[in-house]
C-alpha cells in the first residue's frame, strides 16, 4: 500500500516538473500534397500520381513538433488511408526572421498504419513508416505553413513506395 502511495506521488511530481520543463503549443492542420505512388502489381509495376489531403492534430515546441495524421488518396482505382504518427526536430529556430516571419527548416519520421485498395479488387492494410524533410514558418502568432518531402514504405505487397511533397497550414492555439 505503501509503495502505490509513494509511486503516485513520484510520478505526479515528475509530471509536473516535466510540465513546467516543456511548454508547448496545440496546432491542429490541414495538408495537401503532390503524391507519386509505386505499386507494384502481379501483372506490372505501375505508378499512379495524383493529389493526397490530410488532417492533423499535435504539439510543438522550440525543438520538437509531434503530429497525429490522417491522409487520403484516390486516383485511377487506386486509393489509400493513412494514419502516422510524425515526429519531427527542428534543426534550428530563427535562421531567418523578418517581419516576425519565423523559418523552422526540421528532419523527422513517421510511422503509422495504413489500408490500400486498388481496381483489381486487392485490398490490404498494413504497417507504414518513413521520413521526411521540410520547412515551416511562422507567419503569425496562431498560423504556421509547412512545406515538405515525405517517403514512406509500407510491408502491404502491392505498394513499393509513396513519395509525397506536402503543402500544409496549421492553427496554433
Amino acid at each position: 500500500m505503501f509503495n502505490k502511495i509513494f509511486l503516485s506521488m513520484l510520478l505526479t511530481l515528475t509530471l509536473s516538473h516535466a510540465v513546467d520543463e516543456f511548454s508547448s503549443e496545440r496546432l491542429l492542420g490541414i495538408e495537401v500534397g503532390y503524391t507519386d505512388l509505386s505499386a507494384n502489381k502481379s501483372d506490372s509495376a505501375r505508378r499512379v500520381q495524383g493529389a493526397e489531403f490530410g488532417l492533423k492534430i499535435g504539439a510543438q515546441n522550440k525543438e520538437w513538433r509531434t503530429t497525429f495524421s490522417g491522409n487520403f488518396f484516390t486516383k485511377s482505382g487506386e486509393k489509400y488511408q493513412k494514419a502516422m504518427l510524425q515526429f519531427d526536430h527542428f534543426v534550428w529556430n530563427s535562421l531567418y526572421k523578418v517581419d516576425d516571419i519565423v523559418f523552422k527548416p526540421y528532419l523527422g519520421g513517421h510511422i503509422g498504419w495504413m489500408k490500400y485498395t486498388n481496381d483489381l479488387s486487392f485490398s490490404d492494410n498494413g504497417m507504414v513508416y518513413g521520413g521526411q524533410a521540410g520547412v515551416a514558418w511562422n507567419v503569425l502568432d496562431e498560423v504556421d505553413f509547412d512545406l515538405s518531402y515525405r517517403y514512406s514504405v509500407t510491408d502491404i505487397a502491392e505498394v513499393d513506395s509513396i513519395n509525397s511533397v506536402v503543402f500544409g497550414v496549421n492553427y496554433i492555439y
